[in-house]
C-alpha cells in the first residue's frame, strides 16, 4: 500500500464529508429498496384477494411472500447499533486528578469537556462516541483509557495521549462531524452483516457491493491516517512534539513488552500451579516498571521503526515521528507511572475486575496445560545419578 502523507484540514473535511455522504446514500437507498419490497408485497396479497385464478393467486402470494422476507432482511442488516462503551467506570471522585487533566487540557484545546470516563483492559486511549438510544438521540462522549496504557507512561506521557484523543474531538468529532462518523462506522457494520449472511439476497448484494465496499474501505483507511496525523499535529502544539514523539515510541515499546514478553510470563506459571500467584493487572505496574528496562530494547526499537503499513487504520511509527519531526530515542525510566498518580484510589477495584475476568476467560486452558504438564513430569524417566 502507498504511504500516506500528511494533508491539510480542508482536505481532511473534504474527503470525511464525502465518505459520509456515500455512507447515508448507501444507507438510504437499502432503505428505501426495503420500502418497496414491503409496498410491493402488500399490494401483491391486496391484488390477491380479487385474483380469479387459483395459480395466479398463489404466484402472488408466493412473490409477496418472498419480497416481504427481502425487506425485513434488509431492515434486519440495517439495524446494526453501535457497540457499548467497554471498560469500567470511573467517575470523578474516584479520579479526581485524571478528571481535572481532562478538563485543562480540554479547555486548552477548545474541545468539548468529557463527563465519562472509562478504564479497559486494552493498552490503548480513544474516544468514543454512542447516539443514546444506539442510533439516534444525543451523542455521548466516553473517554477510554487501558489501564495497561497508564501503567506504562508517566503522568506527563499520559497529557500527551490524551492531548492526541481530545485533538479528534475537537477537529474530527465534534458537531456534524460526529454524526458524519457515526453514518460511517453504521455503513461499515452494515457491510459486515452482509457479508456475514449466507442467504442468497446477501450473497448476491455482497457481490454487487464489493466494489463499491472495498473503494469506501480504502478511503477508510486514509482519512484515518490523514486525522491521526492531524490530532498529532494539533496535540503537539499544546504539548511540545518531543514529548509527544517520545510517547509514541514509549507506547510502541511498552505495548510490545507486554504483549509477548510480560503475559508469557503469566502463563508460564501454568507449568508449576494450578492457579497463578502473578495476577496480570494486579502486578502489572510493578511487572512493566521491573521487566521492561531490564530486558534488551533496542532491537524492539529498530524492529517498530522499520515496520511496514500495509493494510492498517493507523500511520506506522516512523510516519508520526517524520510528520512530527523527531528522532526515536530509547525510553528512560521514570519515577513513578500515570496509574499510581491519576489512579490510585481506583487500582485496587479495576485490577480486581479485570483479573477476575481475565481468568474466567483462561481458567480451563490453564488447568489443562497445568494437567498436561503434570502427565508429562510423571511420565519422565527418573534422572540418573553417579
Amino acid at each position: 500500500m502507498t504511504r500516506i502523507r500528511p494533508r491539510s484540514a480542508a482536505t481532511v473535511r473534504r474527503l470525511a464529508r464525502r465518505l459520509s455522504w456515500r455512507a447515508a446514500g448507501a444507507l438510504a437507498l437499502l432503505l428505501l429498496v426495503a420500502g418497496v419490497c414491503a409496498a410491493a408485497a402488500l399490494g401483491l396479497v391486496v391484488a390477491a384477494g380479487s385474483a380469479e385464478s387459483g395459480p395466479v393467486q398463489g404466484g402472488m402470494v408466493v412473490l409477496a411472500g418472498a419480497l416481504a422476507w427481502l425487506a425485513v432482511s434488509i431492515v434486519r442488516w440495517l439495524i446494526a447499533p453501535p457497540p457499548q462503551a467497554e471498560g469500567v467506570r470511573v467517575g470523578r471522585e474516584a479520579a479526581p486528578a485524571l478528571y481535572r487533566l481532562v478538563d485543562n487540557l480540554a479547555e486548552r484545546m477548545g474541545a468539548e469537556s468529557i463527563g465519562n470516563i472509562r478504564i479497559s483492559a486494552e493498552m490503548n486511549a480513544a474516544v468514543f462516541q454512542r447516539p443514546r438510544r444506539g442510533v439516534w438521540g444525543a451523542m455521548e462522549t466516553t473517554l477510554i483509557i487501558g489501564l495497561p496504557l497508564v501503567h506504562s507512561v508517566s503522568p506527563r506521557q499520559l497529557a500527551a495521549i490524551l492531548a492526541h484523543e481530545l485533538a479528534h474531538l475537537q477537529r474530527q468529532r465534534g458537531g456534524w462531524r460526529a454524526w458524519g462518523a457515526h453514518v460511517r462506522a453504521w455503513w461499515h457494520r452494515v457491510c459486515e452483516r452482509i457479508a456475514a449472511d449466507d442467504s442468497a439476497p446477501a450473497r448476491l448484494l455482497d457481490r454487487a457491493l464489493s466494489g463499491w465496499a472495498e473503494a469506501d474501505l480504502m478511503a477508510a483507511v486514509r482519512l484515518n491516517h490523514l486525522e491521526e496525523y492531524e490530532a498529532d499535529r494539533v496535540a503537539a502544539r499544546v504539548i511540545g512534539p518531543k514529548l509527544l514523539g517520545d510517547t509514541l515510541v514509549e507506547v510502541a515499546m511498552k505495548a510490545n513488552f507486554i504483549e509477548t514478553d510480560y503475559w508469557d510470563a503469566v502463563m508460564s506459571q501454568a507449568a508449576q500451579m494450578p492457579r497463578p500467584s502473578l495476577r496480570p493487572f494486579r502486578d502489572m505496574g510493578m511487572g512493566v516498571a521491573a521487566g521492561f528496562h531490564a530486558a534488551p530494547q533496542h532491537r524492539v526499537l529498530r524492529s517498530l521503526v522499520c515496520e511496514e503499513g500495509g493494510l492498517s487504520f493507523h500511520p506506522t511509527l516512523t510516519d508520526r515521528l517524520v510528520a512530527l519531526g523527531i528522532a526515536p530515542r530509547m525510553p528512560q525510566p521514570g519515577a513513578h507511572s500515570a496509574a499510581t498518580h491519576y489512579l490510585q484510589r481506583s487500582l485496587p477495584r479495576l485490577s480486581r475486575v479485570f483479573d477476575g475476568r481475565w481468568w474466567r476467560g483462561t481458567r480451563r486452558e490453564w488447568r489443562r496445560y497445568y494437567a498436561e504438564a503434570r502427565v508429562s513430569v510423571l511420565a519422565s524417566p527418573p534422572q540418573s545419578t553417579d
